[in-house]
């Protein structure tokens, strides 16, 4: 199976889609209650905000075959051009843990010029995810609580230093 990093079309909307429902259902299954779930996702991945997005942000597909599997969504820090985050990276389950998740991350960090820290936020009780930063180097820098669409979430502030 042949895998492909290539930037976001706007043909791919309903399938970042599918992808964020699939995995973040999948991930926060025991974690987030299932009404917070949906309000989020309808929210942060309604058309008008995924096209919003792929015009301030960088949005990368990973494409297995013809299918995208995976993407990942990075935003320049406006305050300092040197900090950047991942805001989001999702694999659907059946292509976790082949290495989808590190390519879309190199491929990220190799467009993100002059950025010297890449920050990450993860939900503390998502094992899964914080292991898949540690293996990366990413280290914590901070912890909060806070309020998800009137769900208390703790999450856990990450930080990759690439200079």
């Amino acid at each position: 199976m042949t895998v492909t990093i290539r930037l976001m079309e706007h043909g791919d909307v309903a399938d970042v889609q599918r992808v964020a429902r699939t995995s973040w259902h999948h991930t926060y299954g025991g974690i987030i209650p299932v009404p917070v779930r949906r309000r989020f996702l309808d929210s942060f991945y309604s058309d008008e905000a995924i096209v919003r997005r792929m015009a301030d942000s960088l949005l990368l597909v990973a494409q297995q075959d013809d299918a995208i599997v995976g993407f990942a969504n990075f935003f320049v820090s406006r305050r300092d051009p040197k900090e950047a985050e991942l805001g989001a990276i999702y694999i659907v389950p059946e292509a976790q843990g082949i290495g989808i998740g590190t390519m879309l991350l190199q491929a990220g960090i190799a467009r993100l010029r002059g950025v010297k820290h890449l920050f990450a936020n993860v939900e503390k009780t998502n094992r899964k995810g914080r292991t898949f930063y540690e293996a990366r180097s990413f280290r914590q820098v901070g912890e909060t609580e806070e309020l998800f669409y009137g769900h208390a979430l703790r999450t856990v502030k990450m930080r990759l230093d690439l200079a």
